[in-house]
This record gives C-alpha cells, structure tokens and sequence, in this order.
C-alpha cells in the first residue's frame, strides 16, 4: 500500500496535515512526496525553508522523485527561504526569496507581502500546496511560542486568502516539546504520526493515521519502510491494525 493513499483527495482542499516523527524516522520524506504528488495534479508549491541550507532540501527531495530546481524554473514551486535569510546561505535560483531579516515582530507580515506581490499571479491561476519545512526548525529558529502565534496568525489570514490550500506541517517530535507537538496536533485535520525502533532483525517503522477529516475514518497503524522504487511508490506501507 502506498502511503500517500492515507491522504483522501476529495478531503485534502482546505486542510491541515501535521505529520510527526522522531529523530530516525523515515517519515521526513512523507511531505516532499505529498509536495511532487500535488504539483503534478496541478497545485503550486510554497515551501517556507526553516530548516538547513536550501541545498540540503533539494537533495532531500531528489531522494522521493521531486526535482526542486526544476518545479522552480517551470514556476510550478516558490520557496521562502529563512534558513538561507538568517545564515547567510543564499543561493541564485528563480522562484526562491529571502527577506532582509528574521524576527517574529515582521516575519508573517513580509511573508505575506511575497504572497500578495511575486506569488499572486500564480495562486490567482492555481490552488496552494503550503509545506513549513520544518516546523520544529521554524521553533529552533523563532521559539516555540513565538512560532505557535505566528501559525496562529497564518491559519488565521490564509484560511480566508486561500481558504482550498493545504498546509502541511511536519515536526520532528525529539526536538520540540510535548505541548508544542500537541497543540499542533489539536488544530490539524490530519495527524499522523511515525515511530521508528531499533527491534532484533533491525530498524523498524510504524505509523500511526490518528485523525482525517472525514466521517468513516477511523484510527489505524501500519508498519511501513523505503523501498528502492521512486516517487510515490518510495514508500510502502502495511496494515497492522483496524
């Protein structure tokens, strides 16, 4: 089974997935793969970069199938890069914007600017694919406080902007609190959460579909692993539980 079969189209517009891990997890591709799955229906990618140098995200999705670079040139893919803004690591690729600085106090209203001015005429045309990659490196780099009222202030405006995108939050839960991963947990549609162990035949992974956003659903576990096939079919999942 594939797994982004967990994710039913028909109730994706307008959602919010948090998709949570630990620190050995494979799951850290489950969004990037969700990000090229929607790009070839049709969406347009917004990708916020907290978490190390933009170079580092384009081999990261190389790895599930996504050529970041170009979705970038065809204009399929914008990225807001804040790690690069913060650290210095700028890079000249088109579609890819840095702010002048990083502060809590200015960051959504700079974000938004790029959304109303280089990014309207796109999302004007085209329905938003928004991925915070990653949400625990946006807590490293704002505080985790800091960052739960901008994500309030961003739920907020966008579900009125751009009320049929969907947003995805992935959280490495060993470098965020338990409160920090909770209340994100509270304000998503879908929750899934990965859980890795080291077992006698070696590294195993579950994972866990808690919430979705529709009537029939009910919660249920896999076990799922990389496999060496590309795109959607990199990761395989099986059912263990009802």
């Amino acid at each position: 089974m594939n797994v982004l079969d967990i994710f039913n189209r028909d109730h994706l517009p307008g959602s919010i997935a948090a998709i949570i891990y630990d620190a050995y997890s494979s799951a850290w591709r489950i969004p990037l793969l969700l990000l090229n799955r929607e790009l070839e229906v049709g969406y347009f990618g917004v990708v916020s970069n907290y978490t190390g140098p933009l170079t580092s995200l384009i081999k990261r999705a190389s790895t599930v199938g996504l050529d970041v670079e170009r979705a970038l040139e065809r204009g399929d893919l914008a990225i807001i890069d804040l790690f690069g803004t913060r650290y210095g690591s700028r890079i000249s690729l088109p579609n890819v914007f840095y702010l002048d600085k990083v502060e809590p106090e200015t960051l959504n209203p700079k974000i938004s600017h790029i959304y109303e001015t280089h990014l309207k005429e796109a999302l004007s045309r085209r329905p938003a694919f928004r991925l915070v990659y990653t949400l625990d490196g946006a807590a490293l780099m704002l505080g985790e406080e800091n960052t739960l009222k901008l994500l309030n202030q961003t739920l907020a405006s966008r579900s009125v902007q751009l009320p049929d995108s969907i947003l995805v939050l992935p959280i490495n839960r060993d470098v965020v609190s338990e409160k920090f991963v909770a209340w994100v947990a509270g304000v998503s549609d879908y929750v899934i959460l990965a859980r890795s162990s080291l077992e006698e035949d070696g590294l195993r992974e579950y994972l866990y579909v808690i919430s979705a956003p529709f009537e029939d659903f009910e919660p249920t576990a896999y076990t799922f692993r990389v496999t060496k096939m590309r795109g959607t079919e990199k990761l395989k999942m099986k059912k263990i539980s009802p």
